[in-house]
């Protein structure tokens, strides 16, 4: 049996058009502890941006994860803001070397928009699908993680 702790921090970087916005990462998406047994077959845990899990194939959670929680601050009060990719982001890691089985991570659940609050605050929920790669190789026990950059611009 493999346990894997995944923890993937995310950077963001916020265009507006008074590019006075500033974005605070509250959580990082976190993919909790999971079991995969064997890693003959594709196998994910999605995590969605309310918080929902969901797997696919063979892979188990022990210990539950969480999306990624943005506070964009620094906009109008009560105001609706759209938002868009600036690129699409999927993370390819190995994060153990070349003794464990590679995975693939796409962020999922991105909002197109949300309302900011009386101080200009809006709270941002980013899942994720953490997506296994079928190989000889298994996944080593141990914490894996990643760091990406989320490039978001940001209308209003």
């Amino acid at each position: 049996m493999r346990l894997l702790l995944y923890i993937m921090a995310v950077s963001v970087f916020v265009y507006s058009p008074t590019n006075l916005a500033n974005s605070i990462v509250q959580q990082n998406l976190d993919f909790g502890t999971l079991v995969i047994p064997s890693n003959s077959n594709i196998s994910s845990v999605i995590i969605k941006a309310d918080a929902e899990i969901n797997t696919t194939g063979r892979i188990y959670v022990l210990e539950k994860g969480q999306p990624a929680e943005l506070l964009l601050t620094d906009f109008p009060a009560l105001t609706q803001l759209t938002m868009h990719l600036v690129n699409s982001v999927t993370v390819q890691h190995n994060a153990q070397g070349s003794s464990s089985a590679d995975f693939e991570v796409r962020l999922n659940g991105f909002p197109k928009s949300v309302r900011t609050d009386d101080l200009g605050e809006a709270k941002v929920f980013i899942g994720g699908t953490l997506i296994t790669k079928p190989s000889s190789k298994s996944y080593s026990d141990g914490d894996y993680s990643s760091t990406t950059n989320l490039e978001i611009s940001i209308d209003y």
